[in-house]
C-alpha cells in the first residue's frame, strides 16, 4: 500500500466521494433523468468546483511567493528580537534555517498544481464508473452468492454506505462552514491571503484534534508576523479561529454526527500515526474515514464485533437504546420481534 499509494489514494478518495454523490445521482434518477446523464452532470460540477478552488489557491500561493521577501524580513526581525530578549544563541536563526524551509515548502505547493489536477482527473474517472455500476452491485452479489448470506452482505454494505456517507457529508458541510467563517472574518480583520487560510481550515478540519491546533498555530503565527507590534488584529484573528473551532468542532459537529460514529481518542491517535506513516499528510486526512469504515464493518460482521467495540469510546448508554444491529434484524425470531431485542 505504501509503494502503490499513487494509485490507491485516488481510489480511496473516489470511494469516499462515491458515498456522497451516489444519493445525488439516485435523486436525479427519480426525476426520470438517465443515469449516464445524471452522472456526467454531477461529475462535471464536481470537476469545475475542484478546478476553480485549485486555480484560486494556486494564484493565492503565487501572490504569497511574490510577497514572501517582505514577510521574510519581518520574520527575521522578530526572531532577532526574541534572541536578544531571551539571550538565545546568536546563530540560532542560521541553524534553524526557517526561511529556506518555508520558501521551499511554498514552492513545492506551487509546483504541485498539475499533480493536483492529474489526481482530480483520476478520481473523476474512478467515480464515473463506480456511479454507473452502482445499480448492478446488488444483483451481482446475489448472483455470486446464492445463499442466505447474500441478504446479510447487502444489509452490511448498506449500513456502511449510509454511515460513511453521512460522516463524509457532515464533515464536508462543517469544514466548509468553518472555512467560510474564517475567510470572511480574516478578510474583515485584514489578514493577508484569507482564501489560503480558509482552504487550510477546511482541509485540517478532517484531521481530528491535531488539525485544528495546527491551523490555529499557523494562522496566529502569520498574523503576528504581519501585524506586530499591533496586537489588536492578532488577538481578533486568534479569537475568531479558536472560537469557530471550539463551537463548530465541539457542538455543531457532534450534534450532526450523533453517537453512531464514536471512536476512541487513542484509536484516532494510533490511526493518525499509522496512515500518516503510510501515505504522509494525505493519509492523515483519510485516517478517520478509513477507521470509521473499519469500525462499522467490524460491528456488523459476526465474530468481529469485539474489535468494533474496542475501537469505540465505551459509552454504551445511547447505543443500547437502539433497536439492534441491522444483521440481527435480518435474522430475528418471532420472540425477538415481539420484544424488539436481538
Amino acid at each position: 500500500m505504501r509503494l502503490t499509494g499513487g494509485l490507491i489514494v485516488p481510489l480511496v478518495f473516489a470511494v469516499l466521494f462515491f458515498f456522497v454523490f451516489a444519493p445525488v445521482v439516485d435523486f436525479f434518477g427519480r426525476l426520470k433523468i438517465p443515469r449516464l446523464i445524471a452522472t456526467v452532470i454531477v461529475l462535471l460540477l464536481f470537476l469545475a468546483f475542484g478546478f476553480l478552488v485549485g486555480l484560486i489557491l494556486y494564484s493565492s500561493i503565487q501572490s504569497l511567493l511574490r510577497d514572501f521577501p517582505r514577510y521574510q524580513v519581518r520574520l527575521n526581525e522578530l526572531l532577532n528580537e526574541l534572541i536578544l530578549r531571551f539571550d538565545l544563541p546568536a546563530g540560532l536563526i542560521r541553524e534553524l534555517d526557517i526561511n529556506r524551509r518555508v520558501s521551499s515548502f511554498l514552492f513545492s505547493i506551487s509546483g504541485g498544481f498539475m499533480s493536483f489536477v492529474n489526481a482530480l482527473v483520476i478520481v473523476i474517472i474512478y467515480l464515473f464508473f463506480m456511479l454507473l455500476e452502482k445499480p448492478y452491485m446488488r444483483n451481482k452479489v446475489r448472483a455470486a452468492l446464492k445463499d442466505h448470506t447474500t441478504r446479510k452482505i447487502t444489509i452490511v454494505f448498506a449500513h456502511i454506505t449510509q454511515q460513511i456517507g453521512r460522516y463524509v457529508s457532515v464533515k464536508l458541510f462543517v469544514s466548509g462552514m468553518t472555512a467560510v467563517i474564517i475567510f470572511v472574518g480574516f478578510t474583515l480583520i485584514g489578514v493577508d491571503f484569507p482564501f489560503i487560510w480558509g482552504i487550510l481550515t477546511f482541509m485540517f478540519n478532517f484531521i481530528p484534534s491535531i488539525g485544528s491546533i495546527i491551523v490555529t498555530v499557523l494562522s496566529v503565527t502569520f498574523t503576528i508576523i504581519q501585524f506586530l507590534p499591533d496586537w489588536s488584529p492578532v488577538i481578533a484573528a486568534a479569537a475568531l479561529m479558536a472560537s469557530s473551532q471550539l463551537i463548530i468542532g465541539n457542538i455543531i459537529d457532534p450534534k450532526l454526527l450523533g453517537d453512531s460514529l464514536n471512536l476512541s481518542p487513542v484509536v484516532i491517535l494510533v490511526m493518525l500515526l499509522f496512515w500518516g506513516w503510510l501515505w504522509g499528510v494525505v493519509g492523515m486526512f483519510l485516517a478517520v474515514p478509513l477507521t470509521v469504515a473499519l469500525k462499522i464493518t467490524f460491528e456488523n460482521i459476526p465474530g468481529y464485533e469485539p474489535a468494533g467495540i474496542l475501537m469505540g469510546t465505551g459509552n454504551f448508554r445511547k447505543k443500547n437504546r437502539r433497536k439492534g444491529r441491522l444483521i440481527g434484524r435480518s435474522r430475528r425470531t418471532p420472540t425477538t420481534q415481539n420484544t424488539g431485542r436481538t
